[in-house]
């Protein structure tokens, strides 16, 4: 009988045998070493020897790192992309991005975002889990610019979220917890040592200059001493922690038929800051539904909830 050959950039090729059946169904299966080599433009995607500009892939394997966010899992892992955190305090920790260096000082100088098509800013990026992203790209030259306009001037991030796939409910969970630590702690002199060192210096400039510290004080002042009237507090400790937990978890389901298909993915994520008073938990839900009519009709409803305790 006849033969069909069914074949799709990025998946292995399948060859069936036409005989008496009025109805053939082929799946086609990744194949991993093509997929390394598409890359995603503005336009779709194309075989990555076939593209004549500056874009970098990212493997979404690689963004799966126990970060705070999504914008600070990309740093040092694209040449030519400059990110930089300002602050590290929970909800607010996003990173920023140069692509290419700087050619303003005063005008707009991120990147464009495009999130499934849809302009969106670093904030919205951030939210994203690893586990919903189907592809990651960044456009580094003037192709950006060419495609874009000069919105893409400073270069062009394009990321596309994953859809439902055809078949049975399947359901992914991913559940992480981490623990974050100072790098580095500063020794601090005690109370006691503190007045003992700022009395001998006042001596040392003036034998006879009046003592800021008496030795009662500093004397009562030993832990446990007198901690109502003369109180020895240690402020790091009592600002800081020693480490802290966080914990993310993610959940997805796709499935759907011939008519209409689905993914449904929830998120949970907890930062606990090293101060004390530091907490951020955020809340993001992703429902993205397909329904093959005369034409392919796609709803997306993604909701987020931050959470911020001071």
């Amino acid at each position: 009988g006849a033969i069909l050959e069914f074949s799709y950039v990025g998946y292995v090729k399948l060859t069936k045998t036409v005989g008496n059946e009025t109805t053939i169904n082929a799946i086609l299966y990744e194949d991993s070493q093509m997929l390394e080599g598409v890359e995603v433009v503005a336009f779709g995607t194309q075989k990555k020897e076939s593209v004549i500009g500056a874009i970098s892939t990212v493997k979404v394997a690689e963004l799966k790192t126990p970060s705070s966010n999504l914008t600070n899992a990309l740093a040092g892992r694209i040449a030519g992309v400059i990110s930089y955190q300002r602050t590290g305090e929970p909800g607010v920790d996003d990173a920023s991005f140069f692509v290419r260096g700087v050619t303003t000082f005063g005008y707009k100088k991120d990147p464009l975002i495009l999130i499934d098509g849809i302009e969106l800013t670093s904030t919205d990026l951030a939210r994203l889990q690893p586990d919903d992203i189907a592809s990651f790209s960044i456009m580094k030259d003037a192709t950006a610019t060419a495609l874009y306009g000069a919105r893409g001037a400073n270069g062009v991030i394009l990321v596309k979220t994953k859809e439902g796939q055809k078949g049975k409910a399947r359901l992914s969970l991913r559940v992480e917890n981490s623990i974050s630590t100072p790098t580095q702690e500063i020794e601090l002199a005690d109370p006691v040592t503190y007045m003992r060192l700022h009395n001998e210096a006042y001596l040392t400039r003036n034998p006879l200059a009046p003592l800021m510290y008496s030795e009662e004080k500093i004397d009562n002042t030993v832990p446990g001493a007198g901690s109502v009237i003369y109180p020895a507090t240690d402020w790091r400790k009592e600002l800081l922690k020693d480490f802290t937990m966080n914990q993310r978890v993610n959940l997805n389901i796709t499935g759907g038929g011939d008519v209409a298909r689905y993914y449904v993915a929830a998120s949970y994520s907890q930062d606990n800051g090293i101060l004390e008073v530091d907490k951020n938990s955020n809340f993001n839900n992703n429902i993205k539904q397909r329904v093959f009519l005369a034409l392919a009709i796609d709803r997306q409803r993604p909701a987020v909830a931050d959470v911020v305790d001071e």
